[in-house]
């Protein structure tokens, strides 16, 4: 049980701390300076990346477009078709009856300019044979954590999207699919090398199913943290003829970095002072080492996108932005989606709903499978006394 009483102080700190960040008008300033700097020197900025690459401490996006050149997004087209997918899932615990996971895919077909019915459906998988929960990974058996189930995930949706975009696509419409987050898979990494290439082997076939049938793939990003911009930026800023952190900086601590004059800036932060209602950044190639294991055509590109609500960051594979016509549609279905749902795009807002998980579902989830185990003659069906007691309780 939270102590409100005693949490309280600690909440007065957090607006103390607030205030003092929003009085950084000088850091914004002088990031907005920078930018249109490097607007105005396109090509010298662009060599002055690309010299950089590899010596600074951060990696260092890529523009596909003139840096800081904003477009106008277009119209909508009144016949489309949206899929929105998101999702959730029930963890494994050995404190349940049993051991298992759930994984739930909330899938919202849209169709717009003719009488199609809308399809809001959940989609769920219920994990629970012995190679589930301990898959074989590079020849050896593995205990699934978190970060496994979220990747596993992933999977499911974007496997799910296209299969959906697929059918849709059957109503005549053209369609767009869009992911609820980024498109870039977090943390795979960390994962064994078997498991990154069949990983990557499974999402990069939903895109290249997507490529094939000319439907744009768009991940958006909600009031994102993402720094990339600004990084390029505080390269373009080094004072040294050559941006060597190691060389020059190694000895600091991040704050004292002649850069970070223009730092700590989300590329959000930034970009809401710059771009106008209704345009979209320009695009620029991710450097993130994960996107980098993708295949070229699948690497993954962002831009922002200022919707009134929020600007919003926006992923999109490479295929996809090289595509002028195909991308600009995108971008224009993604701003009418905003538009309609009143702040975020109305099919992921829809997937939402269908997916999400509650606690009273979580319960009546092992309530069924406890009923069902005991169906089947099984004794001792029951919680761990840890997880009992914590129910129960004594006082």
């Amino acid at each position: 049980m939270l102590d409100f009483t005693k949490v309280f102080k600690q909440i007065q700190e957090v607006g103390i701390d607030s205030v003092n960040e929003a009085s950084q008008q000088d850091v914004m300033e002088r990031a907005l300076v920078t930018l249109e700097s490097a607007a105005e020197e396109d090509d010298r900025f662009t060599r002055r990346l690309e010299d950089s690459a590899g010596w600074v401490w951060w990696p260092l996006a890529i523009p596909m477009e003139p840096f800081g050149v904003n477009v106008k997004i277009q119209k909508a087209p009144a016949k489309v078709t949206t899929i929105g997918v998101d999702g959730s899932q029930i963890m494994p615990s050995h404190h349940e009856v049993h051991s298992c996971y759930l994984l739930n895919v909330g899938v919202a077909m849209i169709s717009y300019g003719e009488a199609f019915p809308s399809v809001l459906v959940s989609v769920p998988r219920l994990h629970h044979r012995p190679d589930d929960l301990y898959p074989l990974v590079d020849r050896r058996r593995v205990h699934i954590d978190e970060l496994f189930v979220s990747l596993e995930r992933t999977v499911l949706e974007l496997e799910v999207l296209a299969e959906n975009a697929l059918i849709a696509q059957e109503r005549g419409l053209p369609v767009v699919a869009l992911y609820d987050g980024s498109l870039i898979p977090w943390s795979v990494d960390k994962m064994p090398q078997g498991y990154q290439d069949s990983f990557l082997v499974r999402i990069q076939t939903c895109m290249r199913m997507l490529q094939t049938a000319g439907i744009p793939l768009v991940g958006y990003i909600s009031h994102s943290r993402s720094s990339e911009v600004v990084n390029m930026l505080r390269t373009y800023a080094c004072p040294y003829d050559m941006s060597n952190c190691r060389e020059y900086c190694s000895s600091l601590n991040e704050e004292d970095f002649p850069c970070s004059k223009i730092w700590p800036l989300t590329d959000r932060q930034l970009l809401t002072h710059k771009l106008q209602n209704g345009y979209r950044s320009s695009f620029c190639l991710t450097a993130q080492n994960i996107s980098k294991m993708f295949e070229p055509d699948n690497q993954i590109c962002f831009s922002y996108l200022n919707l009134v609500s929020e600007v919003a960051r926006i992923e999109c594979p490479k295929w996809l932005v090289e595509n002028e016509a195909l991308r600009e549609f995108a971008m224009s279905v993604v701003a009418s989606q905003v538009e309609k749902g009143r702040g975020y795009p109305v099919a992921l807002s829809e997937a939402h709903n269908l997916a999400v998980i509650r606690a009273k579902d979580r319960e009546q989830f092992f309530e069924l499978i406890k009923k069902h185990l005991i169906a089947l003659g099984m004794k001792k069906v029951r919680v761990s006394p840890k997880e009992s007691k914590k129910r129960i309780g004594f006082v």
